[in-house]
């Protein structure tokens, strides 16, 4: 998952990975995982889910981790239309 600071990435892995919602989350320094399972055409699988900071200063960090990635989940939050508009730098980066 990658996104601007703020936009819920952190909320979302816990949402996933735990069945818990949180409304608030200490910021991400670096990069957290969490593993997800889930029952697709009668198969389980098994997701690793990275959830980068998205602070400028972890930017050149957080790439490392999404190079090898088969998905991405580009996130932003919808009070607030900067972290929508710089989707389009996640996305150039992620190219």
């Amino acid at each position: 998952m990658i996104g601007d600071t703020g936009t819920g990435k952190s909320c979302i892995l816990k949402r996933l990975t735990e069945g818990k919602f949180m409304e608030e989350h200490d910021v991400t320094v670096g990069v957290e995982f969490g593993l997800y399972q889930a029952k697709v055409e009668n198969k389980i699988c098994r997701q690793t889910i990275w959830d980068t900071a998205g602070q400028e200063s972890f930017k050149s960090m957080t790439k490392i981790f999404y190079r090898g990635a088969d998905a991405v989940l580009l996130c932003y939050s919808i009070i607030c239309s900067e972290s929508f508009a710089n989707i389009i730098d996640w996305l150039k980066d992620i190219r």
